[in-house]
């Protein structure tokens, strides 16, 4: 795909760039350095040169304690917990794939992430007025599925994560109609018009904003939304119980500043039989 180089290097669309990496799916590519130099380029003050970048805070690794250009991408196996050792054939694999679809080697090295990214145009590298080359984002930054030949379960992955990411935010607005003012409500009557209004944007974004909530498993819609016209009326629940086990429930600041939380039930109750699974990747607010 053809990308373009970020032109403007504010604070606000670095922001947006750096969500583009947090949001896009990056966090899930092997090696990290990856993630790493992508987010260190996009909360840079200047472009960097790629050894700037290699020096940056976020790119040291138990391989590359100086960070250096020329040293590993790769974490030392011998400081992996046994399930990330064990996964590590198949990182290198699917790495190797990658570098292949550019025509270039196995990544070893900072320097050969740095190429890739560049030659995927993640990363664009362009001579500043002193023939330096320094290093600029593309805007927005792709997402992996769009520049990868990443395998079936992982593009299915990505696909559901930039799904969430579009719609979350949305979702939260919904999720406020049940406790508008402390009390729980177990549904609401609506439609996919009303819901439009209540999150700023179309109808079709609110459809998909409800779909979002239904494959959490804690609401239902009386009705299937799937080709719903938009004025058609239906209620939409809230299991509350599976609420409360599933999500972080945000309820505003504390006198001393704190954010105060909940957190799921199934993190808290040692009975639990799945307090081991880790937190959900989006958690919603509760008011």
């Amino acid at each position: 795909m053809q990308t373009k180089p970020l032109s403007n290097w504010s604070e606000d669309v670095l922001e947006q760039c750096l969500q583009d990496v947090m949001q896009g799916g990056w966090s899930r590519m092997r090696p990290y350095a990856l993630t790493f130099l992508l987010v260190s380029l996009t909360t840079a003050e200047a472009p960097p040169t790629r050894q700037d970048l290699a020096l940056a805070p976020l790119v040291h690794n138990s391989s590359n304690p100086g960070s250096q250009l020329d040293l590993s991408c790769w974490e030392d196996v011998s400081t992996l917990h046994e399930d990330e050792r064990a996964a590590r054939p198949a990182e290198l694999a699917a790495a190797a794939r990658y570098a292949a679809h550019y025509g270039l080697p196995p990544m070893q090295t900072v320097n050969d992430v740095i190429t890739l990214l560049i030659a995927a145009q993640v990363i664009h590298e362009i001579p500043d007025t002193a023939g330096v080359a320094r290093l600029y984002p593309a805007h927005p930054v792709p997402a992996p599925v769009d520049v990868f030949p990443l395998d079936e379960e992982e593009a299915a992955i990505q696909r559901q994560l930039r799904f969430e990411a579009a719609y979350e935010g949305h979702s939260y607005r919904i999720i406020e109609l049940f406790a508008p003012e402390g009390e729980r409500r177990k549904e609401i009557t609506t439609s996919l018009e009303r819901l439009a209004r209540v999150i700023d944007s179309t109808p079709d974004d609110a459809r998909q904003a409800v779909r979002l909530l239904v494959n959490g498993g804690d609401f239902t819609t009386t009705l299937d939304i799937t080709e719903l016209p938009p004025h058609k009326v239906f209620r939409l629940r809230c299991d509350w119980a599976q609420f409360d086990d599933g999500r972080i429930g945000i309820h505003g600041m504390t006198e001393d500043g704190r954010i105060e939380v909940t957190l799921p039930t199934r993190l808290t109750d040692p009975t639990d039989e799945h307090d081991r699974e880790p937190p959900p990747q989006h958690p919603h607010p509760e008011r």
